[in-house]
Parts: structure tokens; sequence; C-alpha cells
């Protein structure tokens, strides 16, 4: 897997706007584009909807994360080094262009997945 350079802050357009989206299966590609990462269909499925993965490669000494987004049951599950993180009743995603992908729940909570592999749960 290539490793990718630290994130320069300073280099982010100041005018760069949050993007928010509906938590459904149009949000995978911009989350997947945004992170910079190819999405793939994961090797099992619901019944009746599909569930992607993204791997988001690490840096600096940190593991790679594992994201399984389940959309059509409002749920996100990730596995990063020995954690693993089941996020339920996602509603949106808003894209902070460069940096992350910020999962929310209906009641402000959150799951981040910032470029290179950090993972932030603020629940």
């Amino acid at each position: 897997m290539p490793t990718r350079e630290p994130l320069d802050l300073d280099a982010l357009p100041r005018n760069a706007a949050i993007e928010r989206l509906d938590y459904t299966k149009d949000a995978i590609p911009r989350i997947a584009e945004l992170l910079e990462i190819p999405v793939e269909r994961a090797p099992f499925r619901l019944p009746s909807a599909t569930v992607w993965q993204l791997t988001v490669p690490g840096t600096r000494g940190r593991p790679a994360a594992l994201l399984t987004l389940w959309p059509s049951i409002h749920r996100l599950d990730v596995i990063a080094g020995p954690a693993t993180v089941v996020f339920t009743d996602v509603r949106t995603v808003d894209l902070v262009p460069g940096v992350e992908a910020q999962f929310r729940r209906g009641d402000r909570a959150c799951l981040i997945v910032a470029r290179g592999g950090k993972i932030i749960v603020r629940a």
C-alpha cells in the first residue's frame, strides 16, 4: 500500500465548504473520493441491499482501517488495529474537504474517519 504524505492543513482552501449528505448508497462514491480510496462491494450482502467496504491506508505507523458501510440499515462498522466499532443509526455524512468524513447520528454523536486512518468516536 502506498504511503501518504502527512496532511498539510495550511495548504487546504480556507473557503472549502463542508458537504452534508444523507447516508444512502448514493453517498458511498463521494466518501471514497474524499478519502482517496477505491470502494468495493463486500463479499457478503443483506437479503435486499448491497454492503460496501473501504480500506483506509494508515500513516505514521497507524494501522489501516477497514470500513464496512451498510447504509440500508444506517450502520457503519470500523476495524482499526485491535478495536472494532459498530456505529448504528447513522443518518448523515459530513465531508470535510481533504480531511475527513463525519458519520452522524440523529442525536449528534458521530464517528470520524480521517484520511490517514485515524478514527474518532464522539458519543
